[in-house]
């Protein structure tokens, strides 16, 4: 299984995908943050381990699929 935080927009719509659930990395001295608007949610899912970001070739199947993993309201 695989970490992914999934984001939504204030009316439960997919706004995207981070890897893993951390939201900030830090690498050789630097730092970087993912943030998100007011409002967008942040859930914390595990997804099947062919769900894998790197590896997307088709950006509608795999959106299709993250739905899937949504929590339902």
């Amino acid at each position: 299984m695989k970490k992914l935080t999934i984001v939504t927009d204030s009316n439960g719509t997919l706004i995207g995908a981070v890897n893993g659930h951390s939201l900030t990395f830090k690498h050789e001295g630097m730092e970087s943050q993912v943030s998100f608007q007011p409002g967008h949610k942040l859930h914390k899912v595990e997804v099947d381990d062919d769900m894998d970001m790197a590896a997307v070739s088709d950006v509608s199947d795999f959106q299709s699929r993250l739905v899937n993993y949504m929590p339902k309201s």
